[in-house]
């Protein structure tokens, strides 16, 4: 398995779980960065929940600020996240409306959640 995906499902997994998405994602990357990991964790926690009001994902706002900072500023590059985001949940890219659908199909929230992240660090690390 990616040693990143390892790293953030450890995270996830921590009880109690403490980490948002967005701050997952950060805290994974965040020694590349030349962050220590309450620094990222700090940067990413707005982030979580849709900007803490159901909108983009903190998955994708994760992503990019991770593709920032290392200084990925392409917009080919930059729109591909959302965009293969979207494109595996049904054009969804905000938080509220990815979980609405993920439960009506009987989906659980950390699991719908991991997911994503892992599919985030994909990307990442292919763009990289």
């Amino acid at each position: 398995m990616n040693s990143h995906i390892e790293k953030a499902m450890a995270l996830r997994n921590e009880v109690p779980m403490v980490n948002n998405c967005a701050q997952t994602l950060l805290r994974v990357y965040a020694d590349e960065l030349g962050l220590n990991e309450e620094t990222a964790a700090n940067l990413a926690c707005n982030f979580g929940g849709g900007m803490k009001c159901g909108g983009t994902c903190g998955v994708i706002t994760g992503a990019l600020m991770i593709l920032g900072a290392k200084g990925i500023t392409d917009a080919g590059k930059v729109n591909s996240v959302r965009k293969e985001i979207a494109l595996s949940h049904e054009g969804l890219t905000d938080c509220a409306e990815l979980l609405k659908a993920n439960a009506a199909k009987g989906g659980e929230k950390k699991a719908h959640c991991d997911s994503m992240i892992k599919q985030a660090i994909e990307i990442i690390d292919k763009l990289q």
